[in-house]
């Protein structure tokens, strides 16, 4: 048996959550409150460098901030953060450093260009990083074949849905689905079919449940439907939709699959997502090692 995987040893450390992304996640969970603390301390950085004069130019210690901003709030709102830090040079010579030149010099006018640019440059990279690091987030939490959530999100919304149902006294359904014959369809009619299979089995989960609930492809051919505040009568009005839509998908293909479904019924749910997934697992291979293409219920 392999051992455990342990994120504090060698390589595998940078598999770990990075204190930058806690802080990014912490300032977006947060995020009026970050938008309104970096907008006082660049008003604060702005009022210092007017103070200090050219001696001790300091208003490029605005950047972490409307980086931050950047990060939490929408491109439109960092860039005039940007453009407002870039205005404090030009005030700064023109109304409190007392230059030579009356008015607003082109000098001073092709700095502020070219400290706007600074930031704007700085602010494109930044909201690259953050469109591509959201992306990937999505992506890590998402089954690339069906769009389905895979099986780290679905734990997770498990626990947390688990977490609410507890709160609230109300029940939660799990269920275990898997296709009866699915290595038949992919040796007989190839991966590419088998593919295909997967994708229509998705859309037509997707399309016989209800809006609050969630489906995730575990891997392979195994599939699970989280049925919040779903007690037994309801659990079976669902369950009996998505048997009746997947066999008629699966007739207009011809596909020679079925499907065995495990449905757990949970009035006081366990806070541990395994837990959850192995009742309604041990269902379905009750109904597999039977006679397949059947569903079994547990309350508890």
């Amino acid at each position: 048996m392999m051992p455990p995987l342990d994120l504090d040893n060698g390589p595998l450390q940078s598999l770990r959550p990075l204190q930058m992304e806690r802080w990014l996640d912490a300032c977006t969970a947060n995020r009026q409150l970050t938008i309104l603390v970096a907008s006082c301390f660049c008003i604060v950085i702005g009022g210092l460098d007017l103070f200090l004069g050219n001696e001790v130019p300091i208003s490029g210690l605005c950047l972490p901030f409307v980086v931050a901003v950047c990060w939490v709030a929408s491109l439109q709102t960092a860039m005039v953060l940007s453009l407002f830090c870039a205005m404090a040079w030009i005030i700064d010579d023109t109304f409190f450093l007392h230059s030579t030149s009356p008015g607003v010099t082109l000098t001073e006018v092709w700095l502020t260009t070219v400290h706007a640019c600074f930031f704007l440059a700085i602010v494109s990279v930044i909201w690259r990083l953050r469109c591509a690091y959201e992306r990937e987030r999505v992506f890590a939490r998402i089954d690339s074949l069906t769009g389905l959530l895979n099986i780290t999100a679905f734990n997770d919304t498990a626990e947390r849905e688990a977490a609410r149902c507890r709160r609230s006294g109300s029940p939660l359904t799990v269920a275990f689905i898997d296709c009866d014959n699915f290595k038949q369809v992919n040796d007989t009619l190839g991966h590419r079919t088998g593919d295909r299979l997967l994708k229509q089995i998705a859309r037509t989960l997707c399309q016989s449940v209800r809006e609050m609930d969630a489906v995730a492809r575990l891997g392979g051919d195994e599939f699970a439907l989280l049925l919040p505040n779903a007690n037994r009568d309801q659990a079976e009005i669902v369950i009996k939709r998505v048997r009746a839509r997947l066999s008629d998908a699966m007739s207009t293909e011809n596909w020679p699959v079925t499907f065995s479904i495990g449905v757990a019924v949970y009035h006081n749910p366990d806070a541990d997502a395994d837990a959850l997934l192995h009742g309604a697992d041990q269902l379905m291979y009750d109904v597999k090692h039977n006679a397949k293409d059947g569903v079994a219920f547990q309350v508890s």
